[in-house]
């Protein structure tokens, strides 16, 4: 059966679909989700650069992940599984920085179908943050600063709190970035790449194409890791805000302080205060606490590592929930089957 991106996939994530037989994706958590009938599927994908990695989820369950390999490349994704009805969901584990990924082609393997792709789900969020919601760091010892193969957007916080909150969910974050300047202090900040379907510079963006009911913003850590001017931060997190509430229509806004430092969260009470007096009641702190050492262990260079991130994932999940009233997925009753 012929497979086409239209008929046969759901995209997650800001994809950009100048030609809508290849899509194309960088930032990190963008996903794509198949259902087929079958005993096996192959995927056909194209890496600017070799170093990105996607996380497969089978039934349900992360059971893998894999090096794309730099150009046009297929990949056996599953073999060998009962003959029945499948979903598959390919999940970019790494960020913007590291590189992007164009989709070709899906194929089943000794026969089979496609069917229609997994439904969406029925909350919708967007994270905006820096290294943090990246994942990065996330499994390095500590010692080991950068190793691409073990960051890991999937189980970020983000990735966490979202399928807690049963949502589907964007991701646009940027190692190193701000909302007023980055970690070494040049007058960038993530808030310029919001209009950009793969950041600044790139093809706008169709906010129609993706409404989100909850926001999520972890911006800070990079700003006040150098001298910094709070009025200017307040200003530019302010102004950012306000960039949201023009696209969507009446988010809740989250707006996180943590975990590698909370030197910022006055500056951040005082965001969040501005918008409440001024009626909008739906935008909220979250105070995501310091990463324990002795406790959750440390990722590479500092960064929160995969306890943490659960941690946090965890209280961001139950936070949102008590604000929204959106259920917490339960935990399953029965143990799931795997099939290996």
């Amino acid at each position: 059966m012929e497979f086409s991106f239209t008929g046969n996939a759901r995209l997650m994530g800001r994809f950009d679909l100048t030609d809508p037989k290849k899509p194309v994706c960088a930032w990190v958590n963008s996903a794509v989700f198949v259902a087929f009938r079958g005993t096996g599927i192959s995927m056909t994908a194209e890496d600017s650069g070799g170093q990105d990695y996607v996380e497969i989820v089978l039934d349900g369950v992360a059971r893998n992940w894999i090096n794309l390999k730099e150009g046009v490349h297929e990949y056996v994704i599953e073999q060998g599984l009962p003959d029945g009805e499948h979903t598959l969901e390919i999940h970019k584990r790494t960020g913007i920085l590291t590189g992007s990924i164009v989709f070709h082609h899906f194929a089943l393997l000794d026969g089979g179908s496609f069917m229609a792709p997994p439904a969406a789900k029925s909350v919708r969020l967007e994270y905006f943050g820096d290294s943090i919601t990246d994942g990065a760091g996330i499994g390095h010892p500590h010692v080991l600063a950068e190793a691409t193969h073990l960051d890991d957007g999937y189980m970020s916080y983000a990735g966490i709190s979202a399928r807690m909150l049963n949502a589907d969910y964007h991701t646009m974050a940027i190692c190193g970035i701000g909302v007023w300047q980055d970690a070494i202090g040049n007058k960038q900040g993530l808030p310029e790449h919001f209009y950009g379907t793969l950041g600044k510079g790139t093809e706008p963006w169709e906010f129609s194409r993706y409404i989100p009911e909850g926001v999520i913003i972890n911006l800070g850590q990079n700003d006040y890791s150098t001298p910094i001017d709070d009025g200017e931060y307040i200003a530019a997190y302010i102004t950012f805000i306000q960039s949201i509430l023009e696209q969507y229509t009446d988010p809740y806004i989250f707006c996180c302080v943590g975990t590698m430092n909370n030197n910022y969260l006055a500056s951040v009470a005082k965001v969040v205060s501005y918008f409440n007096q001024t009626g909008n009641g739906k935008v909220y702190a979250v105070d995501l606490g310091l990463i324990h050492p002795e406790v959750e262990g440390w990722g590479g260079r500092y960064h929160p590592g995969y306890q943490t991130h659960y941690r946090m994932g965890s209280e961001l999940a139950s936070f949102i929930s008590s604000k929204t009233g959106w259920e917490l997925l339960k935990r399953p009753s029965v143990a799931t089957e795997c099939v290996f």
